[in-house]
């Protein structure tokens, strides 16, 4: 099981980290599969909590 925390945008690993809020993705998620964001993207949330990357120019609309 893979948690994530979508406040904070950040894997969260049960007995080390507040599990309060995180969300379970599946293992093959995307989020723990890549070692970076390539460029030009930025990591953001969906309406369902879960890791998503968009466009840096999405930002200035």
């Amino acid at each position: 099981m893979r948690l994530f925390n979508p406040e904070t945008m950040t894997e969260v690993i049960q007995g080390f980290h507040d599990t309060a809020g995180a969300i379970e993705l599946p293992d093959d998620n995307w989020f723990f599969t890549s070692t970076e964001i390539p460029e030009g993207k930025k990591l953001a949330v969906n309406n369902s909590g879960e890791p998503i990357l968009i466009d840096i120019s999405q930002l200035a609309e």
